[in-house]
């Protein structure tokens, strides 16, 4: 896989950019992390949080302009949270006696700050903990600048004096009453590596660089209201930590301006959906602070800003607890420190490859076009397990193969103008509806309609078997045009999916359309205003003709619809795409479950895995076709969908039955040791289910097994155990002779490649 281009599609995700608050923040306090602690109150975590990047946190809480309150999402919506108001919450109800830090080596370089006010201290403060040796010169006979001014409610001259005193018994030099001027600056630059001017004015005007703070004095640099130019604390604060930084960086001779475009305030890139956004006032506080209680319903205003708009969405993430950025690293890991041995393996094949997060996503990253790579490149170098998508790939064979393909034009013509390529999983639950479909689109369009049974080739691409996959579109490419290059009508969103992006050559148009723009069979279901929650495929949500097409069909015949909450464009996925129900049959379910318990009335659906998925976890659902040809709705509701081994039975039968009713031909096709006789028990056909094992395969084994000897008896059960290896599955039957039939006892199978010398 390319690890450029992996790495590009990582950097799409913008989940880990901070909040407009954050960003905005000149200093970037962690708003939503002490916002989040707050909500639970947990109010000395929250300081310990606000501490990390507010110096001298006790006051500057309490004078701060907040600026962020302004780039705030729910400004509009009853106003900004108080971040304001919650800060002082914080150092009034949070504060407690810090962890003794340990001790930092000093390292010998000394520097020098003019002015003790608040970014000459916010400067100070930052060095101290890089161990530099500070002095400080200050005018005045007292720190602190002009927060000595803003003593009064919002700054009690108690909390001012205990902060001061705390840097005192800091390891600074206090160089009180020594006004420093422009003519003392080369002096002062003989003595100390570096300096910094954080006075409240200076004599001279210096050209101050935006980004680093460094003058064009050698080893000077400026801040606080110099180079703000107005009055805004938390600015000047800013200003003296970018300053220490910038100090570190030239003491330490490394470069100025590497990776700090965004150390001050920057625009965030994380974009936040407020369609939805219910106005909800602010708290206004009984007192000069917010009590406890005040600030915790304050806080729970507060949306902890995050994208995670595909994390929402998608099962598939929510149940690896992944976002994409964290996916895309364990793919990279997988792909090239581990070389794909089952490190991801589960995970990747998991992916139903829906297409919903690219969706949903504001910058349009795409998981399920990174999944399909990773699955091509790990059948590449050979580490795609077998046992992920085996049984499918072999389901796609015999869907291609004699057992179910069929080419016909219409009975009596050579060639006709259309093609109906119903698609295999319509054929394997509906088989009864696919007939009637083809004898109702040969009675409305003209120039004949010819049957196309094939697979589209879909499991093939979606396993990364691009070989397979490359051979089913060419099989389909040579058979349109054997027919004549007909206009193909296709019933399945998937196959539609198939077809338009990969055989773009070929004319189709969805089977919903012709019944919406023909009309529908006069024995259609009216449905009398009855609800039905629709659910859309999710190969159709590109496709708007179709579930447009869908939703005219259902309300024309009387039906109310309902919309889940995911739906059209950005419909969920039932289980069953990407190959995830057999890849990771638990997930699968997860997923199902999700989507079926969203709503409580009856579902629709056009697919015929979606229906039958969502019936096997006991919700009612019905496919258009019951109400196009006008089934028994509560029958069809419930009715569960045919087994693993039904399934293939049903598109063999199909084929049979509709070769002899239009075209005369009888067909007498029967797999290998089709006539041997079982006897299987429910719960034996659970375990078929659940082991992807058919009855074909059963019949093979014991069919094999009895006819070459290649079995085991068992004297103190008078038990059997047949055993054949079928390409890279090995299966094993235990069964007894009852008569001429056999009832299994238990079946198992091993799903791998066995290699050695």
């Amino acid at each position: 896989m390319d690890l450029e281009k992996l790495l590009a599609k990582r950097e799409l995700c913008i989940n880990d950019n901070p909040p407009s608050c954050v960003a905005t923040c000149p200093i970037h306090l962690d708003v939503k992390g002490f916002m989040r602690e707050v909500q639970n109150g947990n109010f000395e975590k929250a300081y310990d949080i606000l501490e990390k990047r507010m110096p001298m946190a006790k006051i500057i809480a309490r004078v701060c302009d907040h600026p962020c309150e302004g780039a705030c999402i729910r400004k509009d919506n009853g106003g900004s949270i108080s971040i304001s108001e919650m800060e002082k919450a914080i150092v009034e109800y949070g504060f407690h006696k810090k962890k003794k830090d340990f001790p930092i080596p000093p390292n010998n370089k000394k520097v020098a700050i003019i002015g003790g006010g608040i970014s000459g201290l916010s400067c100070v403060l930052d060095l101290e903990k890089k161990g530099y040796s500070v002095s400080i010169y200050e005018k005045e006979n007292r720190l602190g600048g002009r927060l000595n001014k803003l003593v009064g409610d919002k700054l009690p001259e108690k909390v001012l004096m205990e902060e001061i005193e705390n840097i005192k018994k800091a390891k600074i030099k206090m160089k009180m009453e020594v006004e420093i001027l422009e003519d003392d600056i080369e002096k002062l630059q003989d003595e100390y590596e570096a300096i910094y001017i954080g006075t409240g004015q200076w004599g001279k005007e210096l050209n101050i660089d935006k980004l680093t703070l460094a003058t064009e004095l050698n080893g000077v640099f400026a801040g606080g209201r110099i180079a703000n130019k107005n009055d805004s604390i938390i600015y000047s604060v800013s200003t003296g930590k970018i300053a220490a930084n910038s100090i570190d960086r030239y003491v330490q001779k490394t470069s100025l301006t590497a990776y700090r475009e965004k150390e001050s305030s920057y625009e965030t890139e994380l974009k936040i959906d407020t369609s939805d956004l219910t106005e909800e006032s602010r708290i206004i506080p009984a007192s000069n602070v917010y009590s406890k209680e005040e600030a915790i319903e304050e806080a729970k205003r507060c949306l902890l800003c995050e994208c995670a708009k595909c994390y929402k969405a998608c099962p598939h993430l929510r149940y690896e607890n992944l976002m994409p950025k964290e996916y895309i690293r364990k793919i990279h890991h997988n792909e090239r420190v581990i070389l794909g041995d089952r490190y991801a393996n589960t995970t990747i094949n998991s992916c139903m490859l829906c297409g919903l997060c690219k969706s949903v996503c504001p910058t349009d990253l795409d998981m399920a076009e990174i999944i399909r790579d990773t699955r091509k490149s790990m059948v590449e170098r050979e580490k795609m397990p077998p046992s992920a998508h085996d049984f499918a790939l072999k389901d796609m064979e015999f869907n291609r193969s004699e057992y179910f393909h069929l080419l016909k034009a219409q009975p009596g013509m050579k060639q006709s103008k259309f093609l109906l390529f119903p698609g295999c999983q319509l054929c394997s639950s509906y088989p009864e509806y696919v007939d009637k479909s083809y004898a109702y689109l040969m009675k409305v369009l003209e120039g004949g309609v010819g049957l196309y049974l094939n697979c589209c080739g879909a499991p093939g691409e979606w396993a990364g078997r691009g070989d397979l996959f490359q051979a089913s579109v060419d099989k389909i490419h040579s058979d349109w045009q054997s027919m004549g290059n007909p206009v193909i009508i296709l019933a399945c969103s998937t196959c539609y999916y198939m077809f338009e992006n990969y055989i773009p050559d070929i004319e189709i148009i969805s089977l919903w359309e012709i019944f919406n723009e023909k009309g529908l069979p006069l024995n259609a279901s009216n449905g009398k205003g009855k609800s039905l929650v629709v659910h859309d495929s999710c190969t159709a949500r590109d496709y708007s003709h179709i579930y447009d097409n869908i939703r005219n069909i259902a309300t024309n015949l009387g039906y109310e619809l309902i919309e889940p909450k995911y739906t059209k464009k950005e419909t969920q996925c039932c289980g069953y795409g990407g190959l995830s129900y057999f890849a990771n049959r638990e997930f699968s379910s997860f997923a199902t479950d999700e989507r079926v318990q969203e709503k409580n009335e009856d579902y629709l659906a056009y697919c015929a895995m979606c229906r039958d998925l969502f019936v096997s976890r006991g919700k009612n659902t019905i496919h258009i076709l019951d109400l196009i040809f006008g089934g028994d709705m509560e029958e069809q509701g419930t009715k569960k969908g045919p087994t693993l081994s039904e399934r293939r039975n049903n598109r063999l039968k199909f084929k049979i039955s509709i070769l002899d009713k239009y075209w005369g031909e009888k067909l007498n096709l029967k797999e290998e040791y089709a006539d041997v006789d079982l006897i299987i028990d429910e719960h034996i056909k659970k375990l078929m289910e659940d082991r992807l094992i058919l009855e074909a395969d059963i019949k093979k084994v014991i069919g094999y097994g009895e006819e070459n000897q290649n079995i085991f008896y068992n004297t103190e059960n008078n038990h059997y155990l047949a055993f054949r290896r079928i390409l890279n599955v090995t299966y094993w039957v235990e069964y007894i002779k009852v008569g001429d039939s056999y009832k299994i006892i238990t079946i198992y199978s091993h799903r791998m490649d066995v290699q050695g010398e």
